[in-house]
């Protein structure tokens, strides 16, 4: 644990009644209903249930209740680079982040993770795929991260961001490749990759003191990009993952040149590289996926991966649009995602959810093939909850994880009540939110967090990323260097 953690109570969470909701979403449950939750679990949905001895009672008048969503990749050392990564290049923003996250304490990474956290409890989402750190890493710095999950209630993937193959993607090409830069890359880069045994050893240990925290965070081995990872590298990960019952997170053809150095390196795509080394399976979940192909798609509809779409990231930088419909129509089993804070400078999944829906109508004049709010809910609940491998999480029925947000039906998002799906995805943007419940513990209450003082991470937020870049100055220049 890190510095400013407490040890939580894992000790089973009181019963509770949620009493006459006017409305639920994702369930089958009629309005009116109540919904009551025992051991974690949804017990019971009905209509004037008892609740049990002990049991705290939440009145539903004027809520609806919606799944807690999932936010299916997220980088949490990014947290603190809002507003500084417009109009940039794919290359230089990789490096300027590099400035933004490396060298942290663990206090300092315990910071950054709950500074998210405080921004997707209070809109509304419940579990997250952290895709951790930006650079070489030790054990202790993962149970930074765990700390900040346990702490504030939060259900989540420790995914680890491992490579043993350099990040050929983001290095100069002979136009920039100067003297001065070449050298400064060879002395300050922070993703020199380590030997495959030694990022095994640190995935295995991290697995062994982390996995199953709390009953509700994991820990993934998570190859930074398959095209920077070895044939080897990537066996090893889907074996670690088998043994332990693990999922395996990734980037995946976020930018065309990564299309392009697989197609040079192997004489075919990406994918099918990965099924043809018989990693490819449902425990891969696979972020932006904006470059891949048609037989890309049916590969990974066989194998059942699970494409994670990151569209306001992928719009603000520039690196492509994910084919989201075709991926649909495929068989893909499909989640969302914000990304980092350096590429997408809100964690409000809701507007990813909303751009998902709308991105590619303008260019589809037959509205029946236009992504509906149905299917869009469905990758921001049950299709998250796939790539975290938890089949029990995402609707609000009985034998469910209680993950559950209460919204207020006064906010002028609901006024007047007409479609609760369409106003969710198209107006919601966490104003509403008054209450969340994870895993059977109550985390927020009427807009207050329980788990953490959030005032407390507020503070010392606000002067980390200069703390980061005088740290990181000579790798700030070599992000200069890329115009």
């Amino acid at each position: 644990m890190t510095p400013m953690s407490k040890t939580p109570t894992e000790a089973a969470p009181p019963a509770i009644l949620i009493r006459a909701l006017d409305a639920v979403i994702a369930s089958s449950a009629g309005n009116g209903s109540d919904i009551l939750i025992e051991g974690g679990r949804i017990k019971a949905i009905g209509t004037s249930l008892a609740p049990p001895p002990g049991a705290r009672t939440i009145s539903g008048a004027n809520r609806i209740a919606v799944p807690g969503l999932v936010n299916a990749h997220w980088h949490s050392p990014m947290q603190t680079s809002v507003g500084t990564s417009d109009r940039l290049d794919h290359k230089r923003f990789m490096w300027l982040n590099q400035a933004d996250t490396a060298g942290r304490s663990l206090e300092e990474i315990e910071i950054s993770a709950l500074l998210g956290i405080i921004q997707m409890i209070r809109s509304g989402t419940t579990s997250v795929v952290d895709h951790f750190p930006e650079q070489r890493f030790e054990v202790a710095e993962v149970g930074a991260a765990v700390s900040a999950l346990n702490r504030s209630g939060m259900r989540g993937v420790v995914a680890l961001r491992i490579f043993d193959g350099e990040y050929t993607d983001i290095m100069p090409d002979a136009r920039q490749a100067t003297p001065a830069l070449t050298a400064a890359i060879a002395e300050h880069n922070p993703l020199v990759p380590r030997p495959m045994a030694e990022s095994m050893a640190i995935v295995e240990d991290a697995v062994a003191r982390f996995d199953r925290t709390a009953g509700r965070i994991r820990i993934f081995p998570a190859p930074s990009n398959p095209v920077r990872c070895s044939d080897a590298f990537l066996v090893a990960c889907h074996e670690i993952a088998k043994r332990h019952d693990l999922g395996v997170h990734c980037h995946l053809l976020e930018t065309e040149t990564q299309k392009t150095v697989a197609q040079k390196r192997y004489g075919r795509t990406m994918v099918e590289q990965m099924q043809a080394l018989g990693v490819l399976d449902h425990r891969w979940s696979n972020a932006h996926c904006n470059w891949v192909t048609p037989h890309d798609m049916e590969l990974m509809a066989q194998a059942r991966a699970v494409a994670t779409f990151n569209p306001e990231s992928n719009l603000k930088i520039g690196s492509g649009v994910p084919p989201i419909p075709a991926l649909l129509r495929a068989g893909v089993a499909c989640a969302i995602g914000t990304d980092g804070a350096s590429t997408n400078d809100n964690l409000i999944l809701q507007e990813a959810l909303q751009l998902a829906a709308m991105i590619h109508r303008a260019s589809e004049p037959d509205r029946s093939r236009w992504v509906t709010v149905e299917q869009v809910l469905a990758m921001g609940t049950t299709g998250g909850a796939a790539a975290m491998l938890e089949p029990d999480l995402g609707r609000l029925e009985v034998g469910q994880k209680a993950d559950i947000v209460l919204y207020d039906l006064d906010e002028p998002t609901w006024v007047p009540f007409n479609d609760p799906l369409q106003q969710f995805i198209f107006g919601e943007r966490g104003a509403g939110v008054r209450t969340v419940i994870i895993d059977g513990h109550v985390v927020l209450d009427e807009g207050r967090i329980l788990g953490f003082d959030e005032a407390h991470v507020i503070r010392e937020a606000k002067g980390l990323l200069t703390r980061s870049r005088a740290r990181n100055a000579s790798i700030a220049k070599i992000a200069d260097a890329f115009v």
